[in-house]
């Protein structure tokens, strides 16, 4: 048996999780408290300047009260005040200012059901919103910034983990680099050997080491023990858990063999059994329902108010040059099924899959004099518009290419095909970072397929939203469109 003892501690988990616990309540109760105040300055500002009168009664006074403890509530329940978690490192601000606006909804739809809001104009609820939505912000930055320097300064810190490598896993010294832990989360590492044989004496060593690790364990400041394991020691697995069951610590596994397909992996059930799920994207109806509404809505109203210049672009490709005012190709949809997708015109030629496609290339000779405007500022994609409403592409996603285009590159670019594990969109996270126009090597392909599996691991509605905003005023989203 070998070990590596990375770090020494003393025995003050329970000292660890207490010093935790106050400041998650601090910062919740800080947040709690912006949040009323915010709302209730926001009434009282918004009726001062509508009505010229200062704001009377309690009603308001409740209601600030309820959307505070509302707020607190759904971030507790998604446990944002884990200060040492994932949903306050990674993502606090966006999941913060998402907790506000449901925490409105909700007041909202318990007013309007109690019929409660007939006093409540549109005007205030929403001056409301915007202010606490701005003072939530400020305030969550603040306090990330504090809670930082706290931790840095050693006022409190997590407990680590042990970090337990079972015989057969391919086992190196930088094994705690690769993990991506800070210096002070390992506290200790053992790596175990196999048993020899099934002799008595060889399975009663192991489990007299396991046992030894345990009594370590329990006078070190750890709250989770990481057993690392390959398909070789799938047997050892089970006893090895059961052995550590017995500490008041979480027990989390890591099989090496499959760690680059779990970036988006979750628990899920197959029937009544819990399973892990990888590759898993938009798998919830929740998210799905999401996403659709969020393209029918936007669909809907960039195809009204941009009515007029659709008609005056139609025109204006009849009288510059011959042919049909839309363009239909082929391309590749989702799960690989082939849809039509609209364009506008922009060349005097055509050409799809039977003609023999060949993609535009700076100085195209076959680009019309309005094609070059519309391919610059992407007006020629606006039809598409219909493809979204017929539930075919979305709003974002990746752009869908020429069937060539992907047979050409299937077998040069390991998972290019996850791409259509979503639908197309008119706008995606490879385009508005410049990833566009014309790819005639595999490299530039590649980098773009990159961009696109990044967005479909890492997709959310603010994720979308940031996407649409960065399409219309980012440069990078114009550039090299041509």
């Amino acid at each position: 048996m070998s070990e590596v003892t990375l770090k020494s501690a003393a025995p003050i988990l329970s000292r660890s999780q207490d010093a935790h616990a106050v400041w998650a309540a601090a910062v919740a109760a800080i947040e709690m408290l912006a949040v009323g105040a915010g709302t209730y300055g926001a009434a009282v500002g918004y009726n001062l300047f509508a009505t010229k009168a200062i704001l009377s009664g309690a009603d308001h006074g409740w209601a600030s009260l309820a959307v505070a403890v509302i707020y607190g509530g759904l971030c507790l329940a998604d446990d944002q005040y884990d200060l040492l978690g994932a949903r306050w490192n990674n993502r606090g601000t966006s999941r913060g200012l998402a907790a506000v606006a449901l925490a409105f909804i909700f007041l909202l739809v318990v007013g309007f059901c109690t019929d409660t809001i007939g006093g409540y104009s549109r005007g205030m609820f929403l001056t409301q919103l915007i202010i606490v939505l701005l003072v939530q912000f400020v305030t969550r930055s603040a306090l990330m910034q504090v809670v930082n320097q706290a931790r840095k300064r050693g006022s409190w810190r997590r407990a680590g983990m042990v970090m337990l490598s079972l015989p057969g896993t391919n086992w190196t010294g930088d094994m705690q680099e690769w993990l991506s832990t800070t210096p002070d989360e390992i506290v200790c590492s053992y790596r175990l050997f196999p048993i020899i044989d099934d002799s008595s004496s060889s399975v009663d060593g192991f489990d007299a080491r396991i046992a030894q690790i345990q009594r370590e364990c329990r006078a070190l400041t750890v709250d989770a023990i990481l057993i690392v394991f390959d398909k070789v020691n799938m047997d050892l697995v089970t006893r090895v858990v059961s052995a550590f069951s017995e500490l008041p610590v979480r027990i989390q596994l890591l099989p090496i063999g499959i760690t680059n397909f779990m970036e988006r992996s979750r628990v899920g059930h197959c029937g009544s059994t819990p399973v892990l799920e990888v590759f898993c994207t938009l798998c919830s109806v929740r998210d799905r329902l999401l996403k659709r509404g969020l393209d029918v809505v936007v669909a809907i109203t960039i195809g009204v108010l941009a009515f007029p210049l659709l008609v005056i672009v139609a025109i204006l490709i009849k009288l510059d040059s011959r042919g049909p005012v839309l363009f239909r190709q082929t391309r590749h949809g989702f799960n690989n099924e082939p849809i039509r997708v609209l364009k506008f015109r922009t060349m005097t030629t055509f050409e799809d899959e039977r003609h023999g496609f060949r993609q535009a290339v700076r100085g195209d000779s076959r680009i019309t004099r309005v094609g070059h405007i519309l391919r610059r500022t992407n007006i020629d994609e606006l039809p598409q518009l219909i493809n979204v409403l017929r539930g075919e592409m979305s709003i974002v996603g990746p752009r869908p290419h020429a069937v060539t285009h992907n047979e050409m590159y299937a077998n040069q670019i390991l998972r290019m095909s996850r791409r259509h594990n979503v639908k197309p969109g008119i706008t995606g996270w490879a385009q508005v970072n410049g990833l566009r126009g014309e790819t005639d090597t595999v490299e530039k392909m590649r980098k773009r397929v990159e961009y696109d599996l990044y967005y479909i691991d890492n997709w959310s509605i603010l994720f979308d939203l940031k996407i649409m905003i960065m399409t219309a005023l980012s440069k990078s989203a114009f550039a090299n469109a041509y």
